[in-house]
């Protein structure tokens, strides 16, 4: 059987001994919900492994105004440039729902990449798949329109937090339409108008503060029009 990695997860590029490294290296933490893990900002000296729960990623600036970069899944990592770096953290990251973490200080980070040359390749492929993901997040948002790019952020978040029920996919995460327009960068009102209209579709169904995807190929083909 093959096992299923989170897309931000180091151990899926992991040799068997730097797995068993990492975990004797980290430690255990639990932020309940809410609570914010690191601010934007912040100088910090750790890196993140979701064991259990969820961890949202968010861009703020002074006048109130924030962005969701990523809601982050079990087996995702994060935190991960500021201990490559040392410089501040980009984003801040808050506990969506209860979670429990694996921390890496710096120190034990250091050992890490000096001790088997699997975990700096996995940096490596971790730190491209976010270059990536941001590389398509720019590109949505000048050159998608928003019915695209919220159509885009639910596929994004069926394939990560979607389980399947006797009505269709529901995410087993807190979604909300306030979430969703700072997903995009829009307004709850027009996100409302989008999701209706995909209910009226019979694409979707909505419920209070989540979504169940009734037909995932035609979200799939909202967010991938030309």
């Amino acid at each position: 059987m093959i096992e299923r990695y989170a897309p931000f997860d180091l151990f899926q590029w992991l040799s068997d001994d730097a797995r068993a490294a990492f975990l004797r290296e980290a430690r255990k933490s639990r932020f309940p919900a809410g609570t914010l893990i690191y601010t934007e900002g912040e100088r910090g000296s750790q890196m993140y492994r979701i064991v259990r729960g969820t961890v949202r990623l968010v861009v703020a600036r002074a006048n109130g105004r924030e962005v969701i970069y990523k809601f982050f899944e079990p087996g995702d990592c994060f935190g991960v440039s500021t201990c490559i770096d040392q410089e501040p953290y980009p984003q801040t990251a808050e506990a969506g729902d209860d979670v429990e973490v694996q921390v890496i200080n710096q120190a034990s980070f250091n050992r890490l990449r000096v001790g088997d040359r699997s975990f700096e390749d996995a940096l490596l492929r971790l730190m491209t798949r976010q270059m990536r993901l941001l590389s398509v997040f720019t590109a949505e948002s000048h050159l998608d329109d928003l019915t695209a790019r919220v159509a885009s952020r639910i596929l994004t978040a069926t394939q990560s937090f979607g389980r399947p029920d006797k009505i269709g996919i529901r995410l087993k995460v807190h979604l909300s339409q306030a979430d969703l327009a700072l997903q995009v960068g829009t307004s709850r009102q027009s996100v409302n108008k989008i999701l209706h209209k995909l209910q009226e579709d019979g694409a979707l169904l909505i419920e209070y503060a989540s979504l169940v995807v009734i037909d995932v190929d035609k979200i799939q083909r909202l967010a991938t029009k030309p």
